[in-house]
């Protein structure tokens, strides 16, 4: 497949009617040509196709929008602590700390490898704590943001009590919410939690009709077709292209395999926006207000006290 005929090819797909689509998109992977990749969301290198989904139009404005809120709530703010659950490959962070006066921030993340991104990202005077750890197994310090970005949705269920009705321990994202509002509270920070429009959590059985189709909407209407888009607007010989091509084939068409693999093996568990802003309010969240950050109506900007 050239780089030019991505829209062209998933607009035909799908228009399609619904029921017809996945048979469709199992018949497209089949005419593809499937590369050796890294797993996604396990490097974060300059090489990394992490680095390259970063840079991609429609994620590159959900760090826009954070930045924003960002430099808002922290300027005049001295000695502020900034926290950040998942770091990535710390690109929300580049430049976005610079004009501030000192400060200290603590990144919660099980991946070393992100812990070294961010870090690299973030000025001297930044005083960097490393938690190495999942967030459902870390302490979160009192902070005047805290920011949670494309991560609460590889944690499975909505509450604790929802993950033992499925056989899982410990927190779901109730709990998690919970400890973030609670380390807002003493500065009076500000939360912001960036999730993708969807909802395919665990109380949707592997290979219900319904969970492929929400599979589909976000992974293949959305997402696929904003990272064809991309590349098909991109110039002649541009240096991401490849990346960005293996980015939809593997991050995009092929996740929605996951509809069909039993719940706790699935890696996703999205939660649409009716979902959040009600979990939010649940953890004890004031003045919860979201938008979404793109032209696709993919990911949404969740902003709390």
């Amino acid at each position: 497949m050239t780089s030019h005929t991505w829209t062209a090819t998933l607009d035909t797909l799908t228009v399609l009617p619904r029921g017809e689509q996945h048979a469709a998109l199992t018949e497209l992977r089949a005419r593809l040509r499937r590369t050796v990749t890294e797993a996604w969301n396990t490097t974060f290198g300059p090489d990394s196709l992490y680095n390259a989904w970063t840079q991609l139009p429609f994620v590159d404005a959900i760090y826009d929008h954070n930045r924003s809120v960002i430099t808002e709530t922290l300027h005049g703010r001295t000695d502020w602590h900034v926290v950040e659950i998942g770091g990535g490959n710390g690109a929300l962070w580049q430049g976005a700390l610079d004009s501030l006066p000192p400060g200290t921030f603590t990144l919660i993340d099980p991946n070393p490898t992100a812990h070294q991104a961010v870090q690299q990202r973030l000025p001297e005077k930044v005083d960097f704590h490393s938690v190495v750890a999942p967030v459902a197994a870390a302490a979160l310090p009192s902070a005047d943001v805290v920011v949670c970005s494309l991560t609460l949705h590889h944690h499975a269920g909505e509450s604790a009590t929802q993950r033992a009705t499925y056989g899982m321990t410990g927190d779901g994202k109730l709990e998690i919410l919970r400890r973030m509002v609670g380390a807002l509270r003493p500065r009076s920070g500000i939360g912001i939690l960036n999730e993708a429009d969807c909802y395919n959590d665990i109380a949707l059985s592997p290979g219900d009709e319904t969970l492929v189709d929400h599979f589909l909407d976000v992974y293949v209407r959305r997402a696929a077709r904003a990272v064809g888009q991309a590349i098909d607007s991109a110039p002649t010989g541009f240096a991401l292209a490849d990346a960005w091509e293996a980015i939809l084939l593997h991050w995009c068409l092929e996740q929605v395999d996951y509809a069909f693999v039993p719940r706790a093996e699935r890696d996703v568990y999205e939660l649409d926006v009716t979902s959040w802003v009600r979990l939010l309010e649940e953890a004890g969240a004031a003045d919860v207000t979201h938008r979404y950050t793109d032209s696709w109506n993919l990911f949404v900007q969740y902003l709390f006290r």
